[in-house]
């Protein structure tokens, strides 16, 4: 794979608008003395095409910052956008942070502020997260009904998808009757079927055996491929991080400047 998006963290090398932004933005947990710091003052930006590995140790910020981005947390200080993300006729999503240490963030005032780009964020997370009682063709279906696809052509997407990361075979399967890496699969699968523009993937390897790992991380960037998303991977594995273009670094809550790597992918 080769790409060109090696700018700095926050400051783009590409003409347009993020796809998503950190502004500042931190995330404290609890107040006083016991209060913890998991994301200090982050700022980057993250734009089509783009490829990055965010590397650090376990509780290094990584999940966090992950998740601030996709909408799923909220900043306590700073601001999450997403100018690059269509909402329609909506305003893009802002969060902005309290500040107040233990405090979560809210939400920007303003007409139809309350929504954000669900269907344009894919997330891919570290442990099981398929439904156990559904088949896989059910579970990739799944978010496409709560969507409001009509379930014909939600069942067809979800065949598609499964189809094309190989994994046909495994549709009528139950979660049980999977293995660890080909349910990750399918989760990639999941994720492809809505047509996201930006993928967070949260040590998406990191419970696997290396050949595992190769296999879902060559899934979800065949996926980010065709649908020609950006990919963000958070990850303490230095062969994953390589296989990516650009590494950003997290230590102790805090983004360090990025690395400019190879641009060669070279997990095949």
């Amino acid at each position: 794979m080769t790409g060109t998006h090696s700018a700095p963290a926050g400051v783009s090398a590409e003409a347009g608008v993020p796809l998503v932004q950190c502004l500042d933005a931190a995330r404290t947990y609890g107040t006083g003395p016991s209060a913890v710091v998991a994301v200090h003052g982050a700022n980057c930006a993250v734009h089509a095409g783009a490829r990055i590995a965010v590397v650090g140790p376990s509780g290094s910020g990584k999940s966090t910052l992950i998740h601030l981005m996709a909408a799923l947390d909220r900043p306590t200080a700073g601001r999450v956008i997403h100018p690059g993300l269509a909402l329609g006729n909506r305003t893009n999503a802002t969060w902005n942070g309290d500040t107040r240490a233990g405090g979560a963030g809210k939400r920007q005032s303003g007409k139809d502020s309350d929504i954000l780009p669900a269907r344009e964020i894919g997330v891919v997370f570290q442990g099981p997260s398929l439904l156990p009682p559904l088949t896989a063709v059910e579970n990739v279906a799944l978010p496409l009904l709560i969507d409001g696809v009509g379930g014909t052509e939600a069942t067809e997407r979800a065949f598609e998808a499964l189809y094309g990361l190989g994994l046909g075979p495994l549709a009528t399967k139950l979660p049980d009757e999977m293995s660890a890496g080909q349910a990750q699969r399918v989760a990639v699968a999941r994720m492809l079927a809505r047509g996201p523009r930006l993928i967070l993937a949260d040590e998406p390897t990191g419970r696997l055996d290396r050949e595992t790992a190769r296999q879902v991380l060559n899934a979800l960037l065949d996926a980010a491929e065709s649908l020609g998303a950006a990919v963000l991977v958070a990850t303490h594995d230095a062969r994953i991080a390589g296989a990516l273009e650009e590494r950003w670094y997290m230590a102790d809550g805090r983004l360090i400047s990025p690395e400019q790597p190879s641009r060669e992918r070279e997990l095949r």
